[in-house]
């Protein structure tokens, strides 16, 4: 959208527009669209050049939910219904088990998570019945640890998180497949400051960045980022405004800036402007909010 941060009903019309996901207590849910204009179809009401998607969802009951996601583009091929998924709770053997499933209409694939947590303990399953082995891999949590074994790859990726002390906290990542290491620290300087440094021992200056997150006082923080690397300075300005709203200004001096205001409450207007640094007129613009009926 070639313009700047004023726009008419009829100028929004034609411009992406996303609608977050939410989850009423009963009902059908119209969950998420998103308008794009970069893709014509003449037939839709609204504007000749806005595709639509839209995603419905229905409470069975307590422990089921079913629903579908509808592609208006898809429509003239002859299958509007990209997908259709449920959602399935259930106690089993003194644990919980949620299922997370989608099958896609177009190839008839079903995937999705299963989870199963008992006493602290968390198994999650990703299946695919495309793939050969079904289960594409299976991730064990507990407490800080995380593992990952990959069925077709057979490779292992870990993670684990410790508290060094009371201030400071360290988070390792290892991947067999890539054969790297990462390593997270964030550390509570006072009460208004925290630092956060990045590093991976295989890349250049050990690849490391560093943010500090600074308290101004109780409406506005700032977080300037530095890439060891590419030498490239990055900068957040986050300020809290009535009505439970955040804003977000972030810069990016050789690529592009953003402002963000979003809302704590589900039924309220969110939006972002993106625009590329030095070209304000190239910005675009997207205005989501969440309905349920």
């Amino acid at each position: 959208m070639r313009r700047g941060t004023q726009c008419h009903a009829s100028e929004l019309a034609t411009q992406p527009l996303q609608f977050a996901r939410i989850h009423p207590s009963s009902g059908v849910l119209l969950s998420w669209i998103r308008f794009n204009p970069r893709s014509p179809s003449a037939s839709l009401p609204i504007h000749p050049g806005i595709q639509g998607e839209v995603q419905l969802e229905s409470e069975v009951s307590d422990e089921l939910k079913v629903g579908l996601n509808y592609d208006h583009e898809q429509a003239s091929g002859g299958n509007p219904i990209k997908s259709v998924f449920a959602r399935l709770s259930q106690k089993m053997a003194g644990g919980d088990v949620d299922a997370d499933l989608e099958m896609n209409m177009g190839d008839n694939q079903l995937a999705g998570d299963v989870t199963y947590n008992r006493n602290g303990n968390q198994v999650v399953a990703h299946v695919n019945s495309g793939n050969s082995n079904v289960v594409e891999r299976v991730e064990l949590s507990r407490d800080g640890f995380k593992g990952t074994f990959h069925t077709g790859s057979q490779n292992v990726d870990l993670q684990a998180q410790v508290d060094l002390d009371s201030d400071t906290n360290m988070l390792v990542k290892m991947s067999q497949a890539d054969n790297a290491a990462s390593v997270e620290i964030n550390h509570n300087l006072d009460a208004d400051t925290d630092v956060q440094v990045n590093l991976n021992p295989s890349a250049d200056n050990m690849g490391a960045n560093v943010e500090v997150t600074r308290r101004l006082d109780a409406d506005n923080t700032v977080k300037p980022r530095f890439d060891m690397n590419s030498k490239k300075l990055t900068c957040a300005w986050v300020r809290k405004l009535d009505a439970g709203r955040t804003a977000t200004v972030n810069v990016d001096p050789d690529n592009s800036f953003d402002l963000e205001v979003e809302s704590n409450n589900k039924a309220d207007w969110s939006g972002k402007i993106s625009a590329p640094w030095g070209n304000p007129g190239d910005a675009d613009i997207k205005v989501s909010r969440q309905f349920s009926f």
